[in-house]
């Protein structure tokens, strides 16, 4: 799946789940961040498909799986199941088993960059959206939505500034 899929999929269980700053980072890590081994992976993808096939969009979403490291393998669970045990939460196991599954729910039924999963960023994308906005409307009584995203808006803002303070 791509990147943003499992984006949307792994905030939408987050919200569901309740997490807290730390634990979404730690979900985000195994559902999202693990496809960085993509770019590692990259190299033998070359030297088996030559580095012109780096460029060829048809040849990048072919599923063969060249390019993907041992993370994308259920082998990983080796890996993945001993650090859930030492931090004492489920949540990298959870959130690697959601991505693996999604994978391969690509690789087996849908294909890549299918209809099927331009809706599932849709509806998960809308269902954060829709789950966010109904908790604003429980803390703040008969807001607007436009009053939602003016308020998502200034906490953007407002954490810039503070962002790059801090990294200073």
């Amino acid at each position: 799946m791509l990147a943003i899929t499992h984006l949307a999929v792994s905030l939408l269980l987050i919200q569901l789940l309740s997490l807290d700053r730390n634990d979404s980072f730690v979900a985000l890590m195994f559902g999202v961040v693990i496809d960085v081994d993509h770019l590692f992976g990259l190299n033998s993808y070359a030297k088996a498909n030559g580095i012109a096939s780096i460029f060829d969009f048809d040849s990048l979403m072919n599923a063969d799986g060249q390019w993907k490291s041992l993370l994308h393998n259920p082998v990983s669970v080796m890996i993945v199941g001993p650090i859930s045990v030492a931090s004492r939460i489920a949540i990298p196991l959870i959130f690697w088993g959601v991505h693996i599954s999604m994978d391969w729910l690509e690789d087996s039924l849908l294909g890549l960059l299918s209809a099927p999963e331009l809706i599932l960023v849709v509806c998960a994308s809308g269902a954060v959206l829709w789950m966010r906005y109904s908790f604003f409307r429980s803390l703040n009584s008969g807001a607007s939505f436009r009053r939602y995203i003016a308020s998502e808006w200034r906490a953007l803002r407002r954490s810039a500034p503070e962002q790059r303070s801090m990294s200073t």
